[in-house]
């Protein structure tokens, strides 16, 4: 405090004749300095207004019991302080917050501003308005007496909300596929995004002397086009759930999600067929698709055989036979040639008549290499099998003898097995979004609704046509 502010001793009952005459003398306002402290008098004059309140027995400041600092009730009120330092502190931090640090104001001009300061610690409270350094001072304080539960709040609240961190999310459901997981992956910049793909190796010649160029060779180019196709699912619960039961709520919705993503992408990859018509479609050979159906947005390995390149089957018409395997791996050419290149893909029907054949190894006599083969069941000629569970939209895995699924009559037509022997090397899936999680609230239903949803295309990457065979027609 300055000096000329420590000898301010004017009368409480002029301080606002004193104000309001100061005002006058400083009009016209042409001076912005002078304006500005024209709008600083009057705002003092609102303050030094006595409000409405009841009368109390002590006159002065009255603390709260609860805080011997803090007056006025559980709100953004004035602090006022219990001894001189602590007054005197905030009578100058009033006193510059309300435009008395003495920068442009004459000795009598700094004595009014002081003396309004002084009078309005004397007034009732009233809550701090606009963006003032106290406001924040208060935030502290009044922290104490609203306590509330956040979402994001820890151990207040955030441990009762269901988080589900798209990314997290997304590497999650990635892990979880089984046959996604076996197949080339690429990030789609852009859609549609086309993938470059080479459809001839260079050349190697023999140099039969020193200092001699041998032939040329180029690298045959071509492209592959992939568009990506948007797979959503919702999921909706109500307010009342997320009341009474969200603790065990929020990890089955999400496990959920990271479950039935991953066998939707794996279900695409070997049974998505984008026939909509009433008949042809290999998931529903004898009636037109259910509108919305997630397997119409790609076409997948089945479709490609089955329908497409119709030279890359084989009809059983018996039991699986070690001979019948090896004629369809046959169909695959060069590209059947690794077993560490190949992918089988098999219902479980299929791989429970299997048992007895000889050359199958389950799973638990391939030694200490068993522990890392996430999602394979066992192998045939070295070729890790993996399995579908079923088909898309129904409830068994079995086919009819043309390798397709007929809805009319299940029970009598779609009593055979069937596999998928691809190279694995000559097929993509490209994803321009990956599991994205949003919510909202539906206020009127008292909903809470979470979209989940991913962007994914699919193509053969190679140009050839013979890198993929299905087997079908097989008794079971």
């Amino acid at each position: 405090m300055s000096e000329d502010t420590e000898k301010v001793a004017l009368d409480e009952g002029v301080t606002d004749e004193i104000a309001a005459k100061v005002a006058d003398h400083l009009t016209p306002k042409t001076d912005p300095a002078i304006e500005k402290m024209s709008a600083e008098l009057a705002e003092l004059k609102a303050l030094l207004t006595t409000p409405n309140r009841p009368e109390r027995e002590t006159a002065g400041i009255v603390p709260k019991q609860s805080d011997a600092v803090v007056y006025g009730g559980d709100d953004q009120y004035t602090y006022s302080g219990v001894d001189d330092a602590d007054r005197a502190t905030t009578l100058y931090v009033v006193s510059a917050l309300l435009g008395g640090s003495g920068k442009g104001l004459s000795a009598r001009g700094r004595e009014v501003m002081t003396k309004a300061a002084e009078a309005a610690l004397r007034s009732q409270p009233a809550p701090i308005k606009g963006d003032l350094f106290v406001k924040s001072t208060f935030a502290g304080l009044r922290g104490d007496a609203y306590k509330a539960m956040t979402s994001t709040g820890a151990n207040v609240g955030d441990d009762w909300v269901p988080t589900f961190a798209s990314s997290e999310l997304w590497r999650d459901v990635h892990l979880a596929t089984e046959i996604a997981s076996q197949v080339r992956r690429v990030e789609m910049p852009t859609n549609p995004y086309d993938l470059p793909t080479a459809t001839a190796d260079p050349t190697f010649y023999l140099a039969s002397s020193e200092n001699t160029a041998v032939t040329g060779s180029n690298v045959a180019t071509a492209k592959a086009t992939l568009t990506a196709k948007k797979i959503q699912a919702d999921v909706t619960f109500s307010g009342e759930l997320t009341e009474d039961s969200i603790i065990p709520v929020a990890p089955e919705i999400r496990a959920a999600l990271v479950r039935r993503a991953a066998q939707t992408i794996d279900d695409i990859i070997v049974h998505g067929d984008t026939e909509t018509g009433g008949t042809g479609n290999v998931n529903t050979d004898d009636g037109a698709a259910a509108a919305g159906s997630f397997y119409l947005a790609l076409d997948g390995m089945r479709k490609f055989c089955l329908v497409t390149n119709t030279g890359q089957v084989k009809q059983f018409a018996a039991a699986f036979t070690t001979a019948n395997f090896i004629s369809t791996r046959a169909l695959l050419g060069k590209y059947g040639a690794r077993s560490s290149d190949l992918l089988l893909v098999m219902g479980q029907s299929l791989q429970n008549s299997i048992g007895g054949v000889a050359e199958y190894v389950t799973l638990d006599k391939y030694g200490p290499n068993a522990a890392v083969l996430a999602g394979e069941i066992g192998r045939i000629f070295n070729i890790p099998i993996f399995l579908s569970e079923a088909i898309p939209g129904t409830s068994t895995d079995k086919v009819d003898d043309d390798g397709k699924y007929t809805t009319t009559t299940p029970a009598t037509n779609d009593t055979d097995g069937w596999f998928v022997l691809a190279n694995k090397s000559q097929w993509v899936t490209g994803f321009r979004r990956g599991v994205q999680l949003e919510s909202f609230r539906d206020v009127q239903k008292d909903s809470n609704i979470l979209v989940c949803s991913f962007r994914m295309a699919l193509i053969p990457s190679g140009i050839a046509t013979t890198h993929t065979a299905v087997g079908y027609d097989i008794t079971l």
